[in-house]
């Protein structure tokens, strides 16, 4: 228990606990990434996210991920509620990995990555 609040005093950004899809990939070549992974989101913060992988990732291996964020606008370093849900901000983010551990689920690993780098931010609608 000790472990758990020593880790939640050196987060520096709040968690929300939000369950959604995530593509991603190793970081290889960059202009010919692929999203060839997916995850579930088990929450994220202005810092990083912690996500399930049929992958054990190890510490400090770089993903580029594909953040989709529907109902949401994406403007610059600003996110608001879009004015309808079917609008969709999406953000694509080089992530470190900072752990990977085993999951309650099975075949499945709880990784925890740290954010880097933000290559994009697309609108769609």
């Amino acid at each position: 228990m000790e472990q758990i609040e020593e880790a939640a005093e050196r987060r520096k950004h709040d968690r929300l606990e939000k369950e959604f899809v995530v593509r991603y990939s190793k970081v290889d070549d960059l202009a010919r990434t692929e999203f060839n992974e997916q995850g579930l989101i088990l929450d994220f913060g202005a810092g990083g996210l912690r996500f399930l992988s049929g992958k054990k990732w190890e510490k400090h291996e770089q993903l580029v991920m594909k953040l989709d964020f529907e109902g949401w606008r994406i403007n610059g370093s600003t996110c608001a509620l879009a004015e309808n849900n079917e609008e969709c901000g999406s953000m694509t983010v080089i992530a470190s990995v900072m752990w990977a551990a085993e999951s309650i689920y099975e075949d499945q690993y709880e990784v925890g990555v740290t954010f880097t780098a933000r290559l994009q931010t697309d609108r769609q609608e």
